[in-house]
Protein backbone atom coordinates (compact mmCIF):
# COMPACT_ATOMS: atom_id res chain seq x y z
CA UNK A 1 0.00 0.00 0.00
CA UNK A 2 2.86 2.32 0.01
CA UNK A 3 3.47 4.20 -3.03
CA UNK A 4 7.35 4.77 -2.67
CA UNK A 5 8.13 1.46 -0.96
CA UNK A 6 11.46 1.19 -2.08
CA UNK A 7 12.58 4.55 -0.95
CA UNK A 8 10.41 3.73 2.37
CA UNK A 9 11.97 1.02 3.11
CA UNK A 10 15.83 2.15 2.61
CA UNK A 11 15.40 5.02 4.82
CA UNK A 12 14.21 3.23 7.81
CA UNK A 13 17.28 1.12 7.03
CA UNK A 14 19.12 4.02 7.77
CA UNK A 15 16.99 4.81 10.96
CA UNK A 16 17.84 1.59 12.08
CA UNK A 17 21.48 2.13 11.67
CA UNK A 18 21.29 5.05 14.22
CA UNK A 19 18.93 3.94 16.28
CA UNK A 20 18.81 -0.04 16.48
CA UNK A 21 16.58 0.31 19.10
CA UNK A 22 13.44 1.29 18.03
CA UNK A 23 10.63 -1.24 17.44
CA UNK A 24 8.51 -1.77 13.85
CA UNK A 25 4.83 -2.18 13.75
CA UNK A 26 2.21 -2.21 11.61
CA UNK A 27 -0.80 -0.17 13.14
CA UNK A 28 -4.50 1.59 12.56
CA UNK A 29 -3.58 4.97 12.41
CA UNK A 30 -7.28 7.15 13.01
CA UNK A 31 -6.69 10.74 11.15
CA UNK A 32 -8.94 13.87 12.48
CA UNK A 33 -12.14 13.64 9.91
CA UNK A 34 -12.29 9.74 11.57
CA UNK A 35 -11.03 8.05 8.29
CA UNK A 36 -8.65 5.07 9.08
CA UNK A 37 -5.32 3.56 7.67
CA UNK A 38 -2.77 1.17 8.59
CA UNK A 39 0.59 2.30 8.84
CA UNK A 40 4.36 2.00 9.28
CA UNK A 41 5.00 3.31 12.91
CA UNK A 42 8.06 2.61 15.12
CA UNK A 43 8.41 3.45 19.17
CA UNK A 44 11.30 4.11 21.58
CA UNK A 45 13.26 6.61 23.07
CA UNK A 46 15.70 9.43 21.86
CA UNK A 47 18.32 10.72 24.43
CA UNK A 48 18.42 14.45 25.28
CA UNK A 49 20.55 16.47 27.81
CA UNK A 50 18.67 18.98 29.66
CA UNK A 51 20.64 21.04 32.19
CA UNK A 52 23.39 17.94 33.09
CA UNK A 53 21.25 15.45 32.83
CA UNK A 54 20.19 12.69 29.80
CA UNK A 55 16.37 11.95 29.78
CA UNK A 56 15.24 9.22 27.59
CA UNK A 57 12.33 10.77 25.87
CA UNK A 58 9.24 8.02 24.60
CA UNK A 59 8.25 8.71 21.02
CA UNK A 60 6.26 7.41 18.76
CA UNK A 61 6.76 8.27 14.76
CA UNK A 62 3.80 7.31 12.13
CA UNK A 63 5.19 6.68 8.56
CA UNK A 64 2.50 8.38 5.77
CA UNK A 65 2.12 5.82 2.68
CA UNK A 66 3.00 8.97 0.86
CA UNK A 67 6.21 8.93 2.59
CA UNK A 68 9.19 10.40 2.16
CA UNK A 69 7.62 13.54 -0.23
CA UNK A 70 5.29 13.52 3.14
CA UNK A 71 6.49 13.94 6.39
CA UNK A 72 5.91 11.54 9.54
CA UNK A 73 3.56 12.21 12.16
CA UNK A 74 5.19 12.66 15.52
CA UNK A 75 4.31 11.91 19.17
CA UNK A 76 5.33 11.63 22.62
CA UNK A 77 4.36 7.94 24.18
CA UNK A 78 4.61 8.84 27.68
CA UNK A 79 4.18 6.32 30.45
CA UNK A 80 1.47 6.20 33.71
CA UNK A 81 4.56 8.22 35.73
CA UNK A 82 4.71 11.21 33.16
CA UNK A 83 3.21 14.31 31.85
CA UNK A 84 3.47 16.24 28.89
CA UNK A 85 4.60 19.63 29.14
CA UNK A 86 2.48 21.97 26.95
CA UNK A 87 4.91 24.37 24.54
CA UNK A 88 5.55 25.28 21.17
CA UNK A 89 6.67 22.09 20.23
CA UNK A 90 4.21 20.23 21.95
CA UNK A 91 0.76 19.66 22.29
CA UNK A 92 -1.69 18.72 24.98
CA UNK A 93 -2.33 15.79 23.15
CA UNK A 94 1.34 14.82 22.89
CA UNK A 95 1.72 15.15 19.29
CA UNK A 96 5.06 16.95 18.14
CA UNK A 97 5.38 20.42 15.94
CA UNK A 98 9.01 21.08 14.48
CA UNK A 99 10.37 23.62 11.81
CA UNK A 100 11.55 20.53 10.02
CA UNK A 101 8.11 18.43 9.80
CA UNK A 102 6.50 22.44 8.58
CA UNK A 103 9.39 22.40 5.66
CA UNK A 104 9.71 18.69 5.13
CA UNK A 105 10.77 18.33 1.38
CA UNK A 106 12.10 15.16 -0.27
CA UNK A 107 15.55 14.15 -0.73
CA UNK A 108 17.00 16.94 1.30
CA UNK A 109 14.68 15.95 4.29
CA UNK A 110 15.00 12.51 6.38
CA UNK A 111 14.04 10.95 9.31
CA UNK A 112 17.28 10.67 11.00
CA UNK A 113 17.26 14.83 10.29
CA UNK A 114 14.00 14.95 11.72
CA UNK A 115 14.43 13.23 15.03
CA UNK A 116 17.80 14.76 15.32
CA UNK A 117 16.00 18.03 15.49
CA UNK A 118 13.93 17.14 17.70
CA UNK A 119 16.83 16.05 20.11
CA UNK A 120 17.65 19.82 19.51
CA UNK A 121 14.82 21.08 20.81
CA UNK A 122 13.78 18.99 23.74
CA UNK A 123 17.28 20.10 24.83
CA UNK A 124 15.77 23.48 25.24
CA UNK A 125 12.45 22.75 26.22
CA UNK A 126 11.85 19.21 27.81
CA UNK A 127 8.35 18.15 26.70
CA UNK A 128 7.97 15.63 29.57
CA UNK A 129 8.31 15.62 33.32
CA UNK A 130 7.51 13.08 36.03
CA UNK A 131 4.61 13.15 38.59
CA UNK A 132 4.49 12.14 41.96
CA UNK A 133 3.37 8.81 42.25
CA UNK A 134 -0.12 10.11 44.21
CA UNK A 135 -0.94 11.72 40.30
CA UNK A 136 0.24 8.26 38.36
CA UNK A 137 -3.24 6.96 38.88
CA UNK A 138 -5.00 9.71 37.31
CA UNK A 139 -2.34 10.19 34.78
CA UNK A 140 -3.29 6.54 33.25
CA UNK A 141 -7.05 7.43 32.81
CA UNK A 142 -5.97 10.61 31.51
CA UNK A 143 -3.72 9.14 29.13
CA UNK A 144 -6.36 6.98 27.69
CA UNK A 145 -9.11 9.65 27.67
CA UNK A 146 -6.82 11.60 25.45
CA UNK A 147 -6.11 8.49 23.81
CA UNK A 148 -9.89 7.89 23.07
CA UNK A 149 -10.57 11.37 21.88
CA UNK A 150 -7.79 11.84 19.63
CA UNK A 151 -8.76 8.36 17.61
CA UNK A 152 -12.72 9.36 17.20
CA UNK A 153 -13.60 6.58 19.82
CA UNK A 154 -15.46 8.38 22.59
CA UNK A 155 -18.60 7.94 24.63
CA UNK A 156 -18.57 11.26 24.73
CA UNK A 157 -17.77 12.21 21.04
CA UNK A 158 -20.97 9.80 19.69
CA UNK A 159 -22.77 11.46 22.06
CA UNK A 160 -22.04 14.85 20.61
CA UNK A 161 -23.74 13.93 17.64
CA UNK A 162 -26.85 12.54 19.05
CA UNK A 163 -26.83 15.92 21.03
CA UNK A 164 -26.76 18.33 17.39
CA UNK A 165 -29.03 16.18 16.13
CA UNK A 166 -31.63 17.14 19.16
CA UNK A 167 -30.16 21.00 18.82
CA UNK A 168 -28.90 20.60 22.75
CA UNK A 169 -26.32 21.82 24.08
CA UNK A 170 -23.00 19.73 24.76
CA UNK A 171 -21.60 20.49 28.25
CA UNK A 172 -18.46 19.22 29.30
CA UNK A 173 -17.36 19.15 32.78
CA UNK A 174 -13.13 18.88 33.98
CA UNK A 175 -12.74 18.21 37.73
CA UNK A 176 -9.71 19.35 38.65
CA UNK A 177 -7.12 21.52 38.94
CA UNK A 178 -3.43 21.95 38.05
CA UNK A 179 -1.65 20.20 34.94
CA UNK A 180 -4.04 17.97 34.26
CA UNK A 181 -6.81 19.53 34.76
CA UNK A 182 -5.59 21.47 31.94
CA UNK A 183 -4.19 19.01 29.75
CA UNK A 184 -7.64 17.28 29.92
CA UNK A 185 -9.12 20.49 29.22
CA UNK A 186 -6.93 21.42 26.22
CA UNK A 187 -7.55 18.19 24.82
CA UNK A 188 -11.10 18.35 24.92
CA UNK A 189 -11.21 21.65 23.62
CA UNK A 190 -8.68 20.39 20.51
CA UNK A 191 -11.29 17.88 19.46
CA UNK A 192 -14.40 20.40 19.18
CA UNK A 193 -16.75 17.90 21.06
CA UNK A 194 -17.69 20.33 23.48
CA UNK A 195 -20.19 23.48 22.90
CA UNK A 196 -19.34 24.82 26.62
CA UNK A 197 -16.12 23.43 28.18
CA UNK A 198 -15.97 23.96 32.12
CA UNK A 199 -12.88 23.43 34.51
CA UNK A 200 -14.19 23.16 37.73
CA UNK A 201 -11.21 24.03 39.90
CA UNK A 202 -11.19 23.09 43.52
CA UNK A 203 -7.92 24.29 44.45
CA UNK A 204 -7.22 27.04 46.90
CA UNK A 205 -6.53 29.73 43.79
CA UNK A 206 -7.23 30.02 39.94
CA UNK A 207 -4.93 32.74 38.99
CA UNK A 208 -2.26 30.35 37.72
CA UNK A 209 -4.74 27.89 36.12
CA UNK A 210 -6.30 31.30 34.58
CA UNK A 211 -3.46 32.64 33.27
CA UNK A 212 -1.84 29.26 31.64
CA UNK A 213 -5.61 28.99 29.98
CA UNK A 214 -5.71 32.37 28.89
CA UNK A 215 -2.23 31.54 26.63
CA UNK A 216 -3.88 29.22 24.59
CA UNK A 217 -7.70 31.74 23.78
CA UNK A 218 -9.69 28.73 24.28
CA UNK A 219 -13.24 29.65 23.02
CA UNK A 220 -16.02 28.49 24.91
CA UNK A 221 -13.95 27.55 28.06
CA UNK A 222 -14.83 28.98 31.80
CA UNK A 223 -13.24 27.95 35.01
CA UNK A 224 -15.57 27.78 37.98
CA UNK A 225 -14.61 27.29 41.66
CA UNK A 226 -17.79 25.52 42.60
CA UNK A 227 -20.72 23.17 41.31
Amino acid sequence: QYKFRDLTMEELKNVNTFFPHFRYSMDTYVFKDSSQKNLLNFTGTIPVMYQGNTYNIPIRLWILDSHPFAPPICFLKPTANMGILVGKHVDAQGRIYLPYLQNWSHPKSVIVGLIKEMIAKFQEELPLYSLPSSDEAQQVDLLAYIAKITEGVSDINSKNWANHENKTVNKITVVGGGELGIACTLAISAKGIADRLVLLDLSEGTKGVIMDLDIFNLPNVEISKGL
